[in-house]
């Protein structure tokens, strides 16, 4: 039995090797995006968009948006034109 170890080592070091370097388990395998798949990119972004919108609590949240336009608004004459055309209807 002892004289036997030596090749029994052999066979099964080798077998080991065989089925290390051949066997792999089932991966997926991705077909193809497809219509309304998203990107790693867009992934990405949206949970980012979650993480800020969870960081905006307390009192901060309430407050108005800061504007970006310079306030002058519509020309007066066509602020008038409107204010006259409601008043007509």
């Amino acid at each position: 039995m002892l004289e036997l170890m030596p090749q029994i080592a052999v066979i099964s070091a080798t077998l080991a090797c065989y089925l290390v370097l051949t066997w792999r388990p089932h991966r997926a395998q991705h077909a193809g995006g497809g219509e309304g798949a998203l990107t790693v990119w867009q992934l990405i972004a949206h949970v980012e968009a979650e993480r800020r919108q969870r960081e905006r609590v307390g009192r901060h949240r309430l407050r108005e948006p800061e504007s970006t336009s310079d306030g002058a608004g519509p020309p007066l004459d066509l602020q008038q034109r409107v204010l006259d055309g409601l008043r007509n209807l």
